[in-house]
């Protein structure tokens, strides 16, 4: 038999119908776990996760000290943490849910300074920030048509976050409280007894988080790393488990 182009697109498409009715059966054989439990209204759940944090960091013009260094903000080092929280999950309709997730972040960022002399690096100096976070975000979760037992999704909204472990006697202090936005993806995995959906979710701050209002510090010459950093912003990024 000789194959043409027509008898090659005849094949093709015979293996195309083929391949979709065989998917086809296994998708009716595929038992679906859960199989009415986004009809709920409203559902709970718990968060564990690790996370990376830094800042978005800009240089002063810099602060000279009584050596003649002239002290810079130099960059923000990512740093590891852990992160849990609770779920309140409202449906709005068939694809949207309105979702409050609190969360604590436990963590630390860690910035370097950079000192120079007649524009030359002579000097450095790196510090840490201890943070303990409360993020409070009302999202909203774009769900894609159910797949047997997957449901991709999206994620955006916009909260308020609390530091509550403020050390004001450290070398660089932050504002207590702070807003940001997020966005993130997932897929909801529906298991035989619960939901278990990885997700992994960007969070960025809005505001300057520089404490310049320093009286409690320890060493006046400290105040030189608070005041060589212009501008300072949160950022956040979580890998997280969520259980429903």
């Amino acid at each position: 038999m000789i194959f043409t182009w027509r008898n090659k697109m005849r094949f093709a498409i015979l293996l195309m119908m083929l391949a979709m009715t065989i998917s086809a059966e296994a998708q009716k054989r595929t038992i679906q776990n859960l199989p009415y439990v986004d009809d709920k209204w409203l559902h709970f759940g718990f968060v564990l996760g690790l996370h990376t944090q830094d800042f978005a960091l800009t240089p002063a013009n810099g602060v000279v000290d009584e050596k003649g260094i002239e002290w810079k903000g130099d960059e923000a080092i990512l740093s590891a943490g852990f992160t849990v929280g609770i779920i309140s999950d409202l449906r709005l309709s068939r694809y949207f849910n309105l979702r409050c997730v609190p969360t604590l972040n436990f963590g630390q960022r860690d910035v370097s300074f950079a000192g120079y002399k007649d524009g030359t690096k002579v000097d450095e100096f790196k510090t840490q920030v201890m943070s303990t976070q409360l993020m409070i975000p009302l999202s909203v979760k774009f769900r894609s048509q159910r797949v047997n037992n997957y449901r991709p999704y999206l994620l955006t909204g916009c909260g308020a976050s609390v530091d509550i472990t403020r050390n004001g006697e450290a070398v660089l202090m932050l504002k207590p409280l702070d807003f940001f936005a997020e966005v993130g993806i997932g897929c909801d995995i529906y298991l035989q007894y619960f939901k278990l959906a990885p997700e992994l979710k960007f969070c960025v701050g809005f505001r300057n988080m520089i404490e310049r209002d320093r009286p409690s510090i320890e060493k006046l010459e400290d105040i030189r790393y608070t005041n060589a950093i212009d501008r300072l912003f949160s950022r956040l990024l979580i890998l997280s488990f969520n259980f429903e």
